[in-house]
C-alpha cells in the first residue's frame, strides 16, 4: 500500500509469496538499499527461521538470505520469526523477535544486526528477555505466548507492544542497555 495523506491509500500487492510470515522493513536504507526480514514457510527453504532480502525500489525483492536459525536445546528450538522493526541503535540494528521451543512455548528474544549491512548476525540473546509469566501471558486462547509487535527507544528505554496468549495486547518497558547487556557476541 501507499499513501501520501493517509486518508487513500493504493495497493500495491504483495512483496512476497503467501506462504510467508513475521514481514518487517527496516525504517531507513542502508547503503542505498532497504532491507526486509521474513519467513518462508516452505519447507523447501527449510524450517520456520528468519531470512533477509533487500530491494532498490520496495516492489522487487530478491538477494534472499538465511538470517536466523533455530538453536537445539534452547528456549528458540520450535520456531522463530520477527517482531518489531529494527530498532537503529550505536551497536547496530537490534530486533526483537518471537521464538517457540517445541512445546509452544513463545518468548521474545533480541539479535543485533550490523550497522552497515544487517545480512552480518553479531550479537544473540541465549535467553529470552521477554517470557510469559502472567496469568494473561500464560492462559488464553494460545497460552503461554509473549510476541513482539512493535518497538520504541526512547533515551535508554525500549518500549515493547507485544501480544499476549493470542488474546490481547500488553506493553513492557526495558533498558536498552540491559537487553544489550543479555546479548552474547558471535566470533
Amino acid at each position: 500500500m501507499a499513501t501520501k495523506d493517509f486518508k487513500t491509500v493504493e495497493r500495491k500487492g504483495m512483496i512476497f509469496a503467501p506462504e510467508n510470515k513475521d514481514v518487517l522493513i527496516f525504517p531507513e536504507k542502508i547503503n542505498g538499499k532497504y532491507y526486509a526480514l521474513h519467513r518462508p514457510v516452505p519447507k523447501s527453504v527449510g524450517g520456520p527461521e528468519v531470512w533477509i532480502a533487500e530491494s532498490t525500489n520496495l516492489v522487487h525483492w530478491g538477494n534472499h538470505k538465511h538470517l536466523l536459525g533455530l538453536r537445539e536445546s534452547m528456549w528458540d528450538n520450535g520456531r522463530i520469526g520477527g517482531g518489531a522493526v529494527p530498532i537503529k541503535t550505536d551497536k547496530g540494528w537490534l530486533e526483537l523477535y518471537h521464538g517457540a521451543d517445541k512445546d509452544h512455548r513463545y518468548c521474545m528474544g533480541a539479535v543485533l544486526l550490523d550497522l552497515n549491512d544487517p545480512t552480518k548476525v553479531i550479537a544473540r540473546s541465549n535467553q529470552p528477555i521477554l517470557e510469559p509469566e502472567a496469568d494473561y501471558e500464560v492462559e488464553g486462547f494460545f497460552g503461554n505466548v509473549v510476541f513482539s509487535c512493535g518497538a520504541l527507544l526512547e533515551g535508554d528505554k525500549v518500549k515493547i507492544y507485544y501480544g499476549v496468549a493470542d488474546t490481547s495486547m500488553a506493553g513492557a518497558e526495558l533498558s536498552l542497555q540491559d537487553i544489550l547487556d543479555t546479548l552474547v557476541y558471535l566470533d
